[in-house]
């Protein structure tokens, strides 16, 4: 992974956190599973077009969402999760390995972070 700066996202999309489910050698398969995730998000999610897989602050890759689906699987808590199907997005894998760390907040625990929704 190259560590370049990212220019900023112009795109409507929704940078997912996936630093504690990604490993070193996933497949391609699995960062779509892992990314499109149970994730608790409210109704902004119909706003994003994309969705960013982000570790440590670098974008792994990015999807085009078809929709949002509720997830129906087992969770730590009652809140709504929420699962997106799409694709890879090929018109923007320029993002993919560039920084988004200057979207973070420090100390903020939250892995999801609307972008232009």
């Amino acid at each position: 992974m190259n560590n370049k700066t990212s220019d900023n996202i112009k795109e409507s999309a929704i940078l997912l956190r996936i630093n504690q489910k990604y490993y070193e050698g996933i497949s391609q398969e699995d960062l779509y599973m892992i990314t499109r995730g149970e994730w608790v998000v409210g109704e902004r999610r119909k706003k994003a077009r994309y969705a960013f897989a982000v570790y440590r602050g670098i974008v792994l890759q990015v999807y085009r969402i078809h929709r949002w689906i509720p997830f129906t699987g087992k969770t730590p808590s009652s809140r709504q999760r929420w699962c997106f199907d799409g694709v890879v997005a090929e018109n923007l894998q320029h993002y993919v390995g560039r920084s988004v760390k200057h979207y973070s907040v420090r100390g903020n625990a939250n892995p999801v972070k609307y972008i232009n929704c």
